[in-house]
């Protein structure tokens, strides 16, 4: 029978003198990663991030709001009505803050309202509705992302704990109910907004009239792109105009200049060339 041999009993111990066994003896995987100067994070600080850069701090204002801060201007805009969830820091359960969108072109400021509604209270679980396509497109929004799309996005940011496929247009207290919302989070600035949906906005006066809005700061300063769920006219046929400003030329309208394509450069939306021994090389 053939005898498995490991790679110890290959090794001589002259041939061990040139590595650093971390797993033997005193010297541990910990400690060696403290000799780099790593700082281990406590397991349970589940709300740990890279600290923001000064341009973002002075462009956006809202990423250098900190924990206290943020918790002390919700608190300052509820009054008394949260302190039962929030006494000395000691909550017996996570309070339920909801956030809703069509998230059609996730940007810094959807980002910066998750986190401002994760930090508004000392434990929090960030539920996240997310419109489907059909109830955007009743509502005369198109959308550029699918649904199921923008939610697996929703999903995967660190903000969200959980995700709502079904999210209704206009928020009601059975929705609210059946998903155990404490809090909705709304931007401030939102019911002045001329631009935002009145329908929408009725569900989140509804909201404010049972003492369940949270205020979230506005972040202004982001780059904005039209495409976006932009509001449009109910047709058959509907188009999506992209920015010139990322580089990417509109597929219909604009001047005759606008589409012309310098001949020295590669057509971004031509098929690759391949040369003769498909080395997949353009010739």
């Amino acid at each position: 029978m053939r005898r498995s041999i490991d790679a110890i009993s290959v090794l001589s111990n002259d041939d061990l003198a040139d590595y650093d066994v971390i797993s033997d003896g005193i010297r541990s995987l910990e400690s060696s990663i403290a000799d780099l100067g790593i700082v281990d994070r406590k397991a349970n600080d589940e709300n740990h991030e890279p600290g923001p850069s000064q341009g973002a701090k002075n462009i956006y204002m809202t990423p250098g709001l900190t924990v206290e801060e943020i918790q002390a201007y919700v608190q300052k805009a509820m009054g008394t009505t949260g302190l039962s969830l929030t006494r000395n820091n000691d909550v017996s359960r996570p309070v339920r803050v909801y956030v809703d969108g069509h998230f059609d072109g996730f940007n810094t400021a959807h980002a910066l309202q998750l986190r401002q509604a994760k930090l508004s209270f000392p434990s929090v679980c960030v539920i996240v509705g997310v419109h489907s396509d059909d109830i955007c497109r009743e509502n005369g929004y198109q959308t550029s992302v699918p649904h199921l799309e923008r939610c697996e996005l929703m999903r995967h940011c660190r903000w969200v704990d959980e995700v709502a496929p079904e999210a209704p247009w206009r928020l009601d207290e059975r929705f609210l109910r059946a998903r155990c919302i404490d809090y909705v989070a709304i931007d401030e600035g939102t019911s002045i907004d001329p631009s935002f949906d009145k329908e929408k906005l009725k569900g989140y006066d509804l909201v404010k009239k049972l003492r369940k809005a949270i205020p979230t700061r506005r972040t202004t300063g982001i780059c904005e792109r039209k495409y976006n769920a932009t509001p449009v006219q109910t047709t058959s046929r509907t188009s999506v105009s992209f920015p010139s400003a990322i580089g990417i030329h509109p597929f219909e309208g604009g001047s005759k200049d606008s589409e012309k394509v310098d001949k020295d450069q590669d057509d971004p939306f031509q098929e690759p060339r391949v040369d003769e021994f498909g080395a997949g090389n353009g010739v």
